[in-house]
């Protein structure tokens, strides 16, 4: 890393609902210290995305299809355990 420069943090969405991702995604885009490198509609795709782009932080909806989130946390951090998840669930 350069000094002086500070790296972003790289920002996973998981969740099923479109309209919720977009608005958190809508958000994140005008923080200059964030950068959303992928959103996933279900848990199986929030494995794989992770497992994929190791993002810094997850945000992980509970309820989704397939693969439910808390099943995906657990896949991820069997391998990951220092992955850092926040749940975001309604």
């Amino acid at each position: 890393m350069t000094p002086g420069v500070q790296r972003q943090i790289t920002v996973l969405i998981a969740d099923d609902h479109p309209l919720l991702r977009e608005g958190v995604a809508a958000i994140l885009v005008h923080e200059p210290d964030i950068a959303l490198i992928a959103e996933a509609a279900t848990g199986r795709e929030a494995i794989d995305l992770f497992l994929a782009h190791r993002p810094d932080v997850t945000l992980m909806d509970l309820q989704m299809p397939g693969v439910k989130g808390d099943e995906a946390i657990k896949v991820i951090r069997k391998e990951f355990p220092d992955a850092r998840i926040l749940v975001v669930t309604t």
